[in-house]
């Protein structure tokens, strides 16, 4: 039982550093994304203002899509939460044998 706790220790832990990583890596895009120009022309016609085209850039910019970055990380945090919670379990169990047999 003890090899089985150590392992699923192992495993979240591991989850936890692939999730930071993750988090990291979309952080970064995002904050390399360009700077909207402010002086950007409506997209259509006049019917969408300077603000919308300033968000169609922030869209597009060189660190990758900011939408699939904010998913990205909206992920990585559900992970991360789900392997903290193996570690919290664990350490529960292994508490509890520790209690059993002392």
């Amino acid at each position: 039982m003890v090899d089985g706790l150590a392992g699923a220790a192992a495993n979240a832990l591991t989850g936890i550093e692939a999730a930071q990583n993750k988090i990291a890596t979309a952080a970064t895009n995002i904050a390399q994304a360009p700077t909207a120009n402010p002086s950007a022309p409506p997209l259509t016609g006049g019917r969408i203002g300077p603000a919308a085209g300033q968000v169609a850039q922030a869209l597009q910019g060189t660190g990758g899509d900011l939408a699939t970055n904010l998913i990205t990380v909206a992920a990585a945090k559900i992970s991360y939460e789900a392997n903290a919670k193996v570690l919290s379990t664990v350490k529960k169990l292994d508490r509890d044998t520790l209690d059993i047999i002392t």
